[in-house]
């Protein structure tokens, strides 16, 4: 089968999703995208937009509009069996607008399906949802919210994309007592200044405490910046993107993992931190809620506070008996 996929080739989503059709079930994969670059397998075509100019606010939603014809021609070109638009308001637009069909759109992070606020972002979210043959739901808070924006529930797959347990495998013996790992990306929106701060926090309390920032973005600099200025630099490791291929280590090596993400469809961070044995620490919303439960097999934060975040982690590390049941149980 021919699959064309319309979607950011540097997202790590993007990146595991295409290989795995491509690698482990041997179809013909192609990915358009914006930017110029991604790390995908040798067997994915990627047909780079040549921009590097991303999708990330309005703005860069507006943006797309400029490619729809040469995102048109290239789809009429490969003449796959079937496109995916990866994201709703984004590459799912963009796949709306070529007209071609069957069109998968995934709604993947709750932010894309919830525009509330951006009346662009919504015309593009309602145009993907009414052009798309199947819409993947990744959970069900999502599914309400694609109904509530017009779509017919027949056509919804509530279903996470999940990840790979061969990779990410729980650990018996949990290592990394004092040590608290971050996976998210390194974009404003994601708010891991809010974990760094946390950490720096929490280190008054819990000797020896430190901390693994894995991924890269926009705030990257700053956020290093920030641990310096805290005091933190040596007790902070700035990783970098990180592959497959390193890191369940990093995940093992820690005792918690922690996120300030507020929104989100189903995280995959959170998962593979779960799957390793890490104890969650992130954000309360429904999101979330879907996995893990307060007091049980995560703490459960309210806001953006760094002193609410860093109260959470000298608990988790004083309480080893919960987290040993919380990782059995995750």
């Amino acid at each position: 089968m021919r699959i064309c996929f319309l979607a950011d080739s540097e997202a790590i989503n993007t990146r595991t999703w295409v290989d795995y059709f491509a690698d482990r079930l041997g179809h013909d994969v192609h990915v358009v995208s914006v930017n110029k670059a991604g790390e995908l397998s040798p067997s994915v075509t990627l047909h780079s937009l040549g921009t590097g100019d991303g999708t990330h606010g309005t703005s860069g939603k507006l943006a797309l509009l400029r490619h729809a014809g040469r995102v048109r021609r290239i789809v009429a070109r490969l003449s796959p069996d079937i496109v995916v638009g990866y994201r709703v308001a984004s590459y799912g637009f963009l796949g709306a607008l070529t007209g071609f069909h069957p069109l998968v759109v995934a709604a993947q992070g709750q932010n894309v399906v919830f525009p509330r606020r951006s009346i662009p972002k919504m015309i593009f979210a309602r145009t993907a949802i009414r052009s798309a043959d199947l819409l993947n739901s990744w959970a069900p808070h999502m599914t309400r919210r694609l109904t509530e924006l017009g779509a017919d529930p027949g056509k919804i797959l509530t279903l996470p994309r999940g990840i790979d347990t061969d990779l990410f495998r729980y650990r018996s013996e949990p290592t990394g007592d004092c040590r608290v790992i971050s996976t998210r990306t390194l974009h404003r929106m994601y708010h891991v200044d809010v974990i760094v701060r946390a950490i720096a926090l929490a280190r008054n309390d819990v000797q020896g405490l430190s901390g693994t920032v894995v991924g890269d973005g926009n705030a990257a600099e700053e956020l290093a910046t920030m641990a310096r200025d805290l005091g933190i630099e040596d007790s902070i490791a700035f990783e970098g993107r990180v592959g497959y291929e390193r890191l369940p280590e990093l995940l093992a090596k820690s005792a918690i993992y922690a996120s300030a993400v507020p929104t989100d469809g189903v995280s995959a961070s959170l998962l593979e931190a779960m799957a390793v044995g890490c104890f969650p620490i992130v954000w309360d919303n429904e999101a979330n809620r879907h996995w893990v439960e307060d007091g049980r097999n995560a703490f459960l934060i309210g806001d953006s506070d760094p002193r609410a975040y860093a109260d959470a982690i000298v608990r988790a590390t004083a309480a080893a008996g919960l987290r040993s049941r919380a990782a059995a149980e995750n």
